[in-house]
């Protein structure tokens, strides 16, 4: 097994995990769509975490032609992966242990958090692709900050701005940016 193929095992599983909030969720507001009081803001915003998970495990792939992962390259993976899990966990309601139907009190009383959780991700994002740029050979990686900042910027405008139109540009443009990123990155992965 080549350190790739072992190390993708590892933070895969972690990836499948945060997928699994998300889609326990969705499934979940789906089972109880008659008792749930939807919100809009809320809902693109788990879009954006779903949109964010694939594109972040796709960018793994970048890795593949390494012969040997560095140890603080590992590391950077598995403390992004965790982010990336806890950010999917916090913008997921969980029905069964007791959360609201009302999805935009859930919204108002987590927004917060899980924006924060958005915020240390895209920072982390920033960080580690400026890092692999440098020191892996992988310079088109520091060019991916700018997509990154300006999702980044996306979450500050809606943790600064509470108006109902800030709530709904911020993750439709941090999707957009998603989207941007994927086909700008990763066209040709998924060709």
């Amino acid at each position: 097994m080549a350190p790739f193929e072992f190390v993708i095992v590892f933070v895969s599983f972690i990836y499948a995990l945060a997928l699994t909030h998300l889609l326990i969720a969705a499934a979940a507001m789906l089972r109880h769509r008659r008792r749930l009081t939807l919100s809009v803001p809320h809902l693109l915003w788990m879009a954006a975490a779903l949109l964010l998970l694939v594109i972040n495990w796709l960018s793994l792939y970048d890795f593949h032609r390494f012969e040997r992962i560095p140890l603080r390259f590992f590391l950077m993976g598995l403390v992004f992966s965790v982010v990336q899990y806890v950010l999917c966990a916090l913008v997921s309601p969980d029905f069964e242990a007791g959360e609201t139907m009302d999805l935009r009190l859930f919204f108002e009383r987590e927004r917060v958090t899980f924006l924060a959780a958005f915020l240390v991700l895209m920072l982390l994002a920033m960080a580690s692709n400026f890092a692999i740029a440098r020191e892996a050979g992988l310079g088109w990686w520091g060019g991916k900050n700018f997509v990154v900042g300006a999702m980044a910027l996306a979450v500050v405008l809606a943790l600064a701005v509470r108006r109902r139109w800030a709530q709904l540009a911020a993750p439709l443009l941090m999707s957009a940016g998603a989207c941007g990123f994927m086909a700008a990155y990763y066209s040709e992965l998924l060709r």
